[in-house]
């Protein structure tokens, strides 16, 4: 919940919000949003601001959000990147949002990476790079199960290999992992590593 009050603030024109407003938006119970803006104020990640020609409280990201950020607890750093990934599926890579997003997201998973570590082993790592290469050769997508035979790799690697790829986005950059369906995976590009000009300029040729 946290999250998503956290990209609501973000993607609104003005960066800042009440309780209600984010109460309709987001559709949940005062007391969720409550609890959700607490979080995210032990963070450092929102403030509070006066309501101009009301007694409410409006809740703000500022500029100086991201060097908060920078000198608070990294845990949940990870989780807003990967956020900001499914942000910009829904707002589209090639909107104002999108593009906030996109900054956003590289700028937390960067961060998560630099302050704390990935945290994963050696073996991990190249499991997670064979995972890809093996998708990238494969050229089309495949399950857990045909990634470990055609590996021949034990499904547990396997499996840690995969959730190292989604819960470290930054480890497969520029490439990202693509869950198809359940169980299934491709890669892709990563929507938010070239701009909408870049994007539109190869498109045209």
């Amino acid at each position: 919940m946290a999250a998503r009050v956290f990209v609501c603030l973000l993607t609104s024109d003005s960066g800042s919000l009440t309780a209600a407003e984010l109460v309709r938006l987001l559709q949940v119970s005062p007391a969720s949003v409550s609890k959700a803006i607490g979080y995210l104020e032990a963070m450092d990640l929102v403030g509070r601001a006066p309501d101009p020609g009301g007694r409410r409280e409006r809740y703000v990201i500022d500029d100086d959000t991201w060097l908060r950020a920078w000198r608070t607890d990294t845990g949940a750093h990870a989780e807003i990147a990967r956020t900001a990934q499914r942000g910009i599926a829904l707002f589209g890579a090639d909107s104002p949002a999108g593009t906030r997003l996109g900054q956003m997201g590289r700028f937390f998973d960067w961060l998560s990476g630099e302050m704390s570590g990935s945290g994963l082993s050696d073996t991990v790592m190249r499991d997670a790079l064979t995972v890809l290469a093996a998708l990238a050769y494969a050229a089309r997508p495949l399950t857990a199960d045909e990634l470990a035979r055609s590996l021949a790799l034990p499904m547990e690697r396997v499996a840690d290999a995969l959730a190292a790829l989604e819960e470290h986005p930054s480890v497969a950059d520029p490439l990202a992992l693509l869950r198809t369906r359940p169980g299934t995976y491709a890669i892709t590009t990563r929507s938010d590593r070239l701009s909408p000009a870049q994007r539109e300029a190869l498109a045209t040729g």
